[in-house]
């Protein structure tokens, strides 16, 4: 199904607002992981998109090339910390995250314990946070990363670090894991299967956890990476409700490495049909396809596309896909519908790019209402 115009999106709004304001009184838990970087943002002035960018580039090779920037500074980042601050925004703090990645060599940098230290139940640092310089231009951003420390998080270093007696009684207690950014963790592919697996060794019944898994910008990894994580995702479904979601570049590039076709397709038709493809081959209960103007998803009986609130002009860019894929995880954790899961993360998403921070369910819900009602603006 195509949501094709807002009005039909009411009762999925309706919907949404009834499960938000039954959520659980007490704090939900879970773990979410595993990077963690230094991010150096970079808003590009003169020429200020990635269109007018890359031929200025391309003109300049073998000679030089000087563009007017704006620095604004050094944040916390990664994929795993911005999803977490997210998580503790959505669920306004009633939740317990324990969050689990590379935020310093032997202790938790200050940077990380000022963001996230008061969002979390309990930090876990395995190595040192990669460093990511962000032009962010006003139709999107690149990212040059320096990730020699990821290959730093494995599995022997998160038992050694995190103790398996504490991890286990995580793991007790946890209602969901957000495992995030596999395409730069050359071996975290080994944490998400051990935490899968020890899931049912503690005696978790199947299907009680959640497992959120975006697998991040994944091209640079061999093809047979790729193809041990898919064969390793059935005895990961076996034991969780697993989600895979990609952005539209790297759900083009899986259906690639499974065979299909759908490179530079962007009507809501195409993702649909691209959505579905990628669940008839991938062992996981649901799989999310989002574009930056709606999102897809489907699972063993239906598939569904909703349009999102975008913004032409974001007052930040990055972490945007992170706040998407919380809200979507956080739609899970509400027993929401495919339809009610992607409205979640769309207006998490479209929340965050205005206002610069993560939205309650309250402010999302009131965001997707204005938008059924009219144009909304830029800026919140």
């Amino acid at each position: 199904m195509i949501h094709s115009n807002t009005q039909s999106l009411l009762p999925v709004i309706a919907d949404f607002k009834t499960k938000a304001a039954s959520a659980p009184a007490g704090p939900l838990s879970g773990i979410c992981g595993f990077d963690g970087f230094i991010d150096t943002f970079i808003r590009m002035e003169a020429p200020d998109t990635m269109a007018d960018f890359g031929p200025k580039v391309a003109a300049a090779a073998g000679i030089a090339a000087s563009y007017t920037v704006r620095h604004e500074g050094d944040k916390f980042g990664g994929n795993g910390p911005l999803f977490a601050s997210g998580l503790h925004g959505l669920w306004g703090g009633n939740i317990d995250v324990t969050y689990i990645g590379a935020m310093g060599r032997n202790e938790v940098l200050p940077i990380y314990r000022e963001a996230i230290g008061g969002k979390t139940k309990r930090l876990v640092t395995l190595a040192e946070p990669a460093h990511s310089d962000c032009l962010e231009f006003r139709d999107g951003k690149v990212m040059l990363c320096d990730l020699r420390s990821c290959a730093e998080i494995t599995l022997d270093r998160l038992l050694d670090r995190a103790g398996t007696d504490a991890l286990d009684a995580e793991l007790r207690d946890a209602r969901f894991i957000a495992a995030v950014n596999w395409g730069k963790l050359v071996n975290v592919g080994a944490i998400w299967s051990y935490l899968a697996s020890r899931l049912g060794q503690l005696g978790r019944p199947a299907k009680e956890v959640v497992l959120f898994m975006d697998l991040a910008e994944f091209e640079h990894r061999p093809a047979a990476d790729v193809a041990g994580l898919l064969e390793s995702l059935g005895s990961m479904t076996r034991q969780c409700r697993t989600v895979l979601s990609f952005n539209l570049k790297e759900g083009w590039q899986m259906a690639a490495h499974l065979g299909g076709d759908f490179h530079g397709e962007k009507q809501p038709e195409a993702v649909l049909e691209l959505v579905r493809f990628l669940r008839a081959h991938i062992a996981v209960d649901r799989i999310i396809v989002h574009p930056n103007d709606g999102a897809a998803a489907a699972d063993e009986t239906d598939a569904v596309y909703v349009p999102a609130p975008f913004c032409r002009e974001p007052l930040i860019s990055t972490g945007a896909g992170d706040n998407f894929g919380a809200g979507c995880l956080s739609g899970m954790l509400l027993g929401l519908d495919l339809a009610g899961m992607l409205l979640a993360g769309n207006s998490s998403s479209g929340f965050f790019v205005r206002a610069g921070r993560t939205g309650s369910f309250t402010e999302l819900a009131a965001l997707a209402e204005a938008w059924v009602a009219g144009p909304l603006p830029e800026r919140l």
